[in-house]
Parts: structure tokens; sequence; C-alpha cells
């Protein structure tokens, strides 16, 4: 099936806006269309759609791992190679105990990175851009089917745009 980016430049917030209300109203899915813009709009302000971000998992099962990888390298090294030192234990529990904490810390640090990288890498197809964005316009990125493009650029026409342009794909 084949789609087609088609990116609407509007000059004023509130035209954004409806836009996407119109959009909604066509039956456009929420997830096919997404805002642009160099301002920083506090999220849901255009009216979309709220982003669950499940970023906290990642820290959690990285400090996770890590403890278990640090406690199992800690833990085995000594028992694989025991050296008495006369009464002292082969493995002591306050350096296990160090070592596991840094491990915990590391690999939370590890897989945060890897979480944020997941979260921020672009999904979403974007085809068409614009030169308007980075002057202060506010871009309507639409991923519609081919049915769909004309009455998504007759959407945005009647919203207001400054512009509209599409790239097929």
């Amino acid at each position: 099936m084949a789609t087609q980016a088609i990116l609407g430049l509007f000059d004023d917030a509130s035209a954004a806006a409806d836009a996407g209300d119109a959009l909604k109203a066509a039956g456009v899915p929420e997830s096919d269309y997404h805002f642009l813009t160099d301002v920083p709009y506090p999220e849901g302000a255009f009216g979309e759609r709220m982003e669950t971000h499940r970023l906290f998992w990642w820290p959690l099962i990285g400090g996770a791992i890590g403890i278990i990888v640090s406690l199992v390298v800690a833990g085995v090294t000594p028992l694989a190679v025991p050296m008495f030192t006369s009464e002292k234990p082969i493995l002591a529990l306050p350096p296990l105990a160090v070592i596991c904490y840094t491990g915990g810390i590391l690999g939370a640090i590890l897989f945060s990175i890897i979480g944020l990288w997941l979260a921020l890498k672009p999904g979403f197809q974007v085809g068409a851009t614009g030169d308007g964005i980075r002057q202060g316009l506010i871009g309507v990125l639409v991923n519609a089917g081919a049915e769909q493009g004309s009455r998504v650029n007759e959407i945005l026409n009647e919203a207001g745009a400054v512009e509209v342009t599409s790239n097929r794909s």
C-alpha cells in the first residue's frame, strides 16, 4: 500500500490544533499524524494524544542485571581460585556488596542510554520536510494512504495552512 507524507505548515498554533481536530474528525488515526515545531510547546497543547513512556523500566532492568552479573562474577571468581588467608573467609560480603552496588549502577546507566536511544529513535515516516518549521511555523505531518491524500490536503488547507507539501513513498 503506497503511503505519502503530507506536511502542512501553519503560522498559528490554534490553526494547527484545529487541523488536528479536523483530521481526528475525518477518521485519520491519531498515530498517523504528528505536530512538528521548534518552539517548546507542552505535550498535548495541540490536542494530540499523550505519549506513554516506559523509560523507567530500562534503568530498573539494567540495575537488576548489573547486580546479578556482578554477583556472579565477584562471587564465582574467589570460589574458582580459592586463596586462603589465615582465618578470613574466601568470599567476604562487604567487598562483594560494593562490587554489586557498582555493577548495579553501571547496568542502570547503560540500560538508560539504550532506553533513551530507543525512545528517541524516529519511528515515524518523515518523507516531507519543510524549512518553515525552523522559521517558527508549526507543521502537521500526516502519513496518509493513497486514497486519503486528497482529503488530507483539503483538511489542511481548510484549517488555514500556509503551505502544504507531500512526498510519495
